[in-house]
């Protein structure tokens, strides 16, 4: 929910920039890889993946400042809710936890007890269904209104942080929540980087997400749906999805097209599959990579001296791929590259990741280990590019102080 509510529901069942380091909390021995992934094997050339709705809605409720009164703490809540014969008609929401931004950034503590439901306005029926919960069933479309109120039992110095309310051990507590109930028109997007013609290299997930609308046109996120119904047929390839997956899970492998429409609106987008053969152009970047994430780019020619929390890896990413002229949406696959060092003496030919997968984005898994001062020259190539002719990129860069750099053996 928006605007008074961070709801998060209950489920029913290409970038060249350094990016920033990813959190580690000690648990995985090696942050930067992933783990292996068993591959499906088993193709069709149609699928259709089902609705994943969502029943009961939770998350904490954030507190107004302009309404909310020394005496009185009230919540300003919204929901989007979709209306259809695949989506719940009825959702559970509960009034147990809300923030106060002026009590700073934790729920206030304390247990919420509900005491009454009403000033019901618009097609909805509202009915309490336990200390905390209520549970909400529309039937048409529009936008409906109702107040919960109740009291929050505070705990001997559950206040003591706050100045916003009056030191008490009861607090009442009012909702004031709007509920926004539309038939969602479904659309395919991709990515903008995409442009207007979606091309993948074979044997890569769809770059596709799923978009609701609302009958003006307007962006519309009901919370009760997770993700449509899709229908997805290949000509000329075929797919495959894990169990469960969502449409963005689904592989295709290749050369043709795959179309998705949406079940419920009937909108429909087609992206290019495309061999490794037909890929006739490539970005690479150099870089040292971070331990907890994060990459420093290598520029050719240049010396470095000294290093703080970096692997002792040179890794390559594939910051774009392209056929034709067409810059493809999909990340590479690593297994299309070959990465070796010719300068033995300070770095030699390694694995960055014992996983085929690769460690994010376009990083690829192989990559030349630096074991001592030097000049390391590093060479990725991707022989089945460009017809089988092959594609290649290359860098040279003077190492020193390298006994600083941590050890990132897979």
């Amino acid at each position: 929910m928006s605007a008074g509510l961070a709801c998060q529901p209950v489920p029913s069942g290409s970038d060249t920039g350094v990016e920033e380091p990813l959190p580690d909390d000690g648990s995985d021995p090696d942050p930067l890889c992933p783990g292996p992934v068993e591959p499906d094997t088993s193709e069709v050339a149609a699928l259709s993946l089902p609705a994943r709705t969502v029943s009961t809605l939770a998350g904490a409720y954030i507190a107004s400042d302009q309404r909310s009164t020394r005496t009185r703490m009230v919540v300003e809540g919204q929901a989007a809710l979709a209306l259809g014969p695949d989506y719940p008609s009825s959702v559970t929401m509960a009034l147990d936890s809300v923030v106060d931004p002026r009590c700073c950034c934790s729920p206030i503590p304390g247990a919420i007890t509900i005491d009454q439901i009403g000033a019901i306005q618009g097609a909805i029926a509202v009915e309490q269904t336990g200390p905390t919960t209520f549970s909400v069933r529309v039937s048409e479309e529009g936008t409906s209104t109702f107040e919960v109120s109740g009291v929050l039992a505070v705990p001997e110095g559950g206040l003591d942080a706050c100045s916003a309310y009056d030191d008490t051990r009861e607090l009442p507590v009012t909702l004031l929540m709007t509920v926004q109930v539309a038939r969602p028109r479904w659309q395919i997007e991709t990515p903008a980087e995409c442009g207007a013609s979606a091309v993948i290299q074979s044997n890569r997930p769809l770059p596709i997400t799923t978009a609701a609308f609302d009958a003006a046109g307007q962006r519309f996120s009901p919370q009760n749906v997770e993700r449509p119904a899709v229908d997805v047929v290949g000509t000329g390839v075929g797919l495959r999805v894990r169990e469960g997956g969502a449409p963005s899970d689904i592989v295709a492998t290749g050369d043709g097209s795959v179309v998705i429409t949406a079940a419920d609106g009937g909108a429909s987008r087609e992206v290019s599959v495309i061999p490794a053969a037909r890929i006739d152009a490539m970005d690479v970047v150099f870089a040292l990579p971070g331990v907890a994430g994060g990459e420093r780019a290598l520029v050719d020619g240049e010396t470095l001296d000294g290093f703080h929390r970096t692997g002792n890896r040179v890794v390559a990413v594939i910051s774009g791929l392209a056929s034709g002229g067409v810059p493809l949406c999909s990340e590479a696959r690593t297994e299309d590259f070959e990465v070796r060092s010719s300068t033995p003496e300070a770095c030699v030919d390694g694995q960055f990741c014992d996983s085929s997968e690769v460690p994010r984005g376009d990083m690829l898994t192989r990559s030349a280990e630096v074991i001592a001062d030097g000049r390391c020259a590093v060479r990725v190539d991707a022989p089945a590019f460009a017809g089988g002719a092959g594609l290649g990129a290359e860098i040279s860069v003077t190492l020193k102080g390298t006994e600083s750099m941590i050890d990132l053996t897979p």
